[in-house]
């Protein structure tokens, strides 16, 4: 994916466009998943870079980050409105993130009904460092079932944790841009193990 703030939102809102899972159904049948997710979400990742570089612009709870109206960040509302946020998309660009999050590398196998648990239920933002700290015998049963999954580096970071509360107080504009190296590593690193099957 062209590595902009506005070529994702695009291509997010396209109903024309496969989902990242789709896109890489075949490699399902080679490795055997059964269901699929992606590993990093771009809405939320990026909903939490909201919070970090424009907390006037919102309202933080322990578990949830909403906009100055009191509302979740829709992709609606976001696929419009994100030109006003510079700081963070330009943080984002340099991060490199939007260029790898459409890889293979960012699709993972996952337990029937993870992907939604993941995505709306676990207030988590779905991002895995949290999600599968949560659900760590879950997550531990997953990679003996796929032992090709490559989910390294998941859940023994210095991002991992099982409290939302906590990993966003830990979020700054320091350890914002750290943390989107460290999803670009996990992610590049899984794309060349898995492109080696």
């Amino acid at each position: 994916m062209v590595n902009t703030i506005e070529n994702y939102f695009q291509w997010k809102t396209n109903p024309k466009e496969p989902s990242i899972e789709k896109k890489y159904e075949n490699h399902m049948i080679i490795s055997q998943w059964k269901k699929t997710d992606v590993l990093y979400s771009f809405i939320g990742i990026y909903q939490i870079g909201i919070y970090v570089f424009y907390p006037d612009k919102c309202k933080r709870t322990n578990y949830t980050i909403k906009n100055e109206a009191g509302e979740y960040f829709s992709l609606e509302y976001l696929t419009a409105e994100f030109k006003k946020y510079e700081k963070l998309n330009k943080t984002i660009i340099d991060s490199n993130f939007i260029q790898y999050i459409d890889s293979f590398g960012n699709v993972i196998p996952i337990w029937p009904g993870g992907n939604t648990d993941k995505g709306k239920r676990s207030y988590c933002f779905d991002i895995p460092d949290i999600y599968f700290k949560k659900y760590e015998k879950w997550f531990s049963a997953m990679r003996q079932l796929y032992p090709h999954s490559c989910l390294d580096g998941i859940i023994d970071n210095e991002f991992s944790t099982d409290n939302t509360k906590i990993f966003l107080d830990n979020m700054n504009e320091d350890t914002y841009p750290k943390f989107l190296k460290h999803v670009v590593e996990v992610i590049t690193k899984r794309k060349k193990y898995l492109d080696g099957f």
